[in-house]
Parts: C-alpha cells; sequence; structure tokens
C-alpha cells in the first residue's frame, strides 16, 4: 500500500531554510545542494547513519531528508510507522501498547488509543489506514477479555482524528457470522472485510459454519459484495487468509489480491466472481503488492541463508549461503513470469513489503548485497536495480512512494528517510 505524500507540508518551509542556509554556508555548489537536511535529529552522531542512506549509483534518487519523528521511542517494533497522505502526520500500531497518532514535528500533537484495539505479535498488517484526505485514521475497535485476549465481539470501525476524537462508524453485520477481519483498501473506507473467519479466538470459542468474503463500504456500512469461501472450491483445503494487497483502478473499482495459506492465490476486482489464479509462488510469510494498474504482481522471494541460530554466546557454524530468486513480477491474471532479480544470501535476512510508484516506473525492494541488507530501486519495466543504499537497522521498515511519484519514503522506529524521485 502506498502511504506518503512530498514532504510539502507545514515542513516544507523548515526544509527550504534549511538547505539554503547550507548553501549559504558552503556555497552552491552541487555538493551541498545535494546535501541531505536534517529535522529534529539532534547529536553529532548522524554521520554514519546518513553515509548508509545515500543511493549509489548517482541517478534517480536523491537523498533529501532524514526527519526524526515524536513516535515514543519504547514503542513496540512489529510494525513500521505509517505516513499519512500529505505528509505532516505519522501513527505507529504496537498490539500491546495501542495506537499512537502525532503530527511528525516534535512538539506537535500526540495522543495514544490504548482501549479494545485488536492485535497480536504475528500480526502482518494494522487495521488502520489513513484516509486520502489525513484527517483521521479508519480502523477498528473490539471488545477483548482481559488478561487473555479473547475477542468477546465482532470488530467495529471508527475513525480516529487527529484532535483525538473518535467517532464510531455503522457496524458491518452479515448473516454468516461476526466481522473478524478487515484490510483497507486505499483510504476511501473501502475493505475487504471477512465474517465467521475467527471463531476459535472467542470466548468461548463457536464453529465458522460459512466464512464468508465481502467488499465494503466502511464509512456508511454498506457490503457491496460478498462470497461464500466455500462457493471457492479450489479454497476447499486453504486454512488461513494470509496477505491482501489491493489497488482501485481510474474507474474506482477495487482490485484485491489475497494469498491463501497454504499456497492460492485470489483475485477478486469489484463486480466480478472473485476466482484462484494460477500463481506458482508461495504464499507463507510473503511480501507482494499489486502494480500501479493491478495488472501484475511483486513478489518477494523472502531469500535467506541458512543454519542454527545460537543463544547465549554459544558458537555457531557460519549460515550457509543460499542462492535463489530476491524479487519477481508476474502477470496477476495468467501467473506469467514477466521477470526476476536473483541473488545470494550469505546471513540470514527477511524481505520488507516491496512498493511500487503511482506512475508504474518504478518499484523499492529490500535485498541480500554482500553482507548486510539493501534497499534497491528498481525499474518496474525490466526488473533492473537502478540505486540501492543499506537497509537500516530501525526495525520492520516501510516502503512507498508519494501519490505524485516524486517522493520516496523509508520509515523505520522514529525516523522518516525522503528521497526525490527524478522524472
Amino acid at each position: 500500500m502506498n502511504r506518503g505524500e512530498p514532504m510539502s507540508w507545514k515542513a516544507s518551509s523548515v526544509i527550504a531554510l534549511a538547505i539554503g542556509a547550507v548553501i549559504a554556508a558552503f556555497g552552491a555548489s552541487d555538493e551541498a545542494i545535494a546535501a541531505p537536511v536534517r529535522i529534529g535529529c539532534y547529536g553529532d552522531n548522524w554521520v554514519p547513519t546518513l553515509a548508509m542512506l545515500e543511493p549509489t549509483p548517482a541517478g534517480q534518487m536523491t537523498f533529501k531528508t532524514l526527519r526524526c519523528t515524536p513516535i515514543p521511542e519504547g514503542w513496540p517494533r512489529i510494525l513500521p510507522p505509517d505516513l499519512s497522505p500529505n505528509g505532516e502526520s505519522i501513527s505507529a500500531f504496537g498490539f500491546t501498547k495501542g495506537l499512537w497518532l502525532g503530527d511528525v514535528t516534535r512538539g506537535g500533537r500526540a495522543y495514544t488509543i490504548k482501549e479494545s484495539l485488536p492485535g497480536g505479535p504475528l500480526l502482518r498488517a494494522a487495521p488502520f489506514a489513513w484516509l486520502d484526505d489525513s484527517s483521521a485514521i479508519i480502523g477498528v475497535k473490539r471488545e477483548m477479555a482481559v488478561p487473555s485476549g479473547f475477542a468477546l465481539g465482532s470488530l467495529r470501525p471508527y475513525l480516529f482524528s487527529s484532535d483525538g476524537s473518535q467517532t464510531k462508524l455503522p457496524e458491518l453485520v452479515h448473516p454468516n457470522g461476526p466481522l473478524d477481519e478487515i484490510y483497507w483498501i486505499g483510504g476511501s473506507g473501502l475493505a475487504l472485510a471477512a465474517f465467521g473467519t475467527k471463531g476459535n479466538y472467542y470466548k468461548p470459542e463457536h464453529e465458522d459454519r460459512t466464512p464468508t468474503l465481502a467488499l465494503v463500504d466502511a464509512h456508511v456500512g454498506t457490503i457491496l459484495q460478498a462470497v461464500e469461501k466455500a462457493s471457492v472450491s479450489e479454497l476447499a483445503d486453504q486454512k488461513s487468509l494470509e496477505a491482501v494487497t489491493s489497488r482501485i483502478d481510474a474507474s474506482g473499482k477495487a482490485h484485491v489480491l489475497i494469498g491463501w495459506a497454504p499456497g492460492k492465490w485470489l483475485l477478486w476486482v469489484q463486480g466480478q466472481q472473485p476466482r484462484v489464479v494460477p500463481i506458482s509462488s508461495t504464499t507463507w510469510r510473503t511480501q507482494f503488492v499489486l502494480s500501479s494498474d493491478a495488472s501484475s504482481v511483486l513478489i518477494m522471494g523472502n531469500l535467506s541463508a541458512t543454519g542454527s541460530i545460537c543463544e547465549f554466546g554459544n558458537p555457531c557454524p557460519p549460515p550457509k549461503p543460499q542462492s535463489g530468486t530476491i524479487a519477481e513480477l508476474r502477470d496477476v491474471s495468467t501467473g506469467r513470469l514477466k521477470w526476476a532479480i536473483s541473488g545470494t544470501a550469505s546471513y540470514f535476512s527477511n524481505s520488507a513489503a516491496p512498493a511500487v510508484s503511482p506512475d508504474g516506473r518504478y518499484g523499492l525492494i529490500s535485498l541480500p548485497d554482500g553482507q548486510g541488507d539493501a534497499i534497491a530501486l528498481i525499474s518496474m519495466g525490466t526488473g533492473r536495480v537502478i540505486q540501492k543504499f543499506r537497509r537500516p537497522g530501525w526495525g520492520p521498515i516501510g516502503l512507498s512512494f508519494s501519490q505524485d511519484s516524486k517522493f520516496a519514503f523509508v520509515v523505520g522506529g522514529t525516523i522518516v528517510a525522503t528521497y526525490g524521485v527524478a522524472e
């Protein structure tokens, strides 16, 4: 999903003044103009970080700013933070602490929602998304048993506004069961919803007799289209919904690609019947994203070395390097391979969720590189690696582009790195 916008927000004037100061101090040389600007990052120990984030070789992507946000330092690092579309706000979700919402600027507005938020240590995507106008986050709450964490009721949609207020949205109801899962489609309020799929998470447990998927409009509590899982015969042996990616096309229709465990891919175009598509890649813990026109899917290979991980200082043999696919682009309808990026991982690694620019030209992926992970800008047309830089050790990393495709973002921990992307 693409969350970021260029930092032409309130901080744009600050950035401009800072760049002007750099040029005035050092002269209007190419080096001074290109130097990244630090915003809210205090101290003198940032030189190594700035160096590792510099893309090489020089090219389409230019390192512009490094921003330190006011997200609390102790916030859980299970999922990356989420930048609002206008770049003025940011959120962070931790299932043990809640949802933190605040301005990107230190000293700005901030608040935390702690009560009745669903989640768990294996969560792959938070059930929250910024609205397109950045005015609020749309998400869900659920009554939970304490301290066991068992569900006592269905998910209930809410708006969490940047001023700290909460608005209860209409309940999403289906006769086949309670609302148990929701995956937002952009920031318009559209979502993929699952009803009657998590009966074993309730107290007391109940049987899910007819698990059902639906495309919904959460703003008005309307089910737009629904289908029972049992009506798709190829899903009979699939145990759980693993991950979801989606796009909204030029006509406003949602395109949703669902990975089911242990290994089926379901494509659902709004107004059509969902169908299993012949993509051969595994769905287990796989990161993937639809292309900007929803015709292709960029799938990460999660390439990693193998071996033992030893604790408490015990000696361990070095990891065994593994060669294989780092990332691949496949036609979403036919599964046909369009291109693949291959390589070797010499250490333990994992793939970050990739991103595709709205104009369809570029992608951002993680990849093993020498003795450390890297982030790469790639051509979506050919799979060529254009530039790369070291992957920062900020915990889980979020990759995204601005809606005009002119900026790229790397978000993690409490930090946002912004890159300009030339046309």
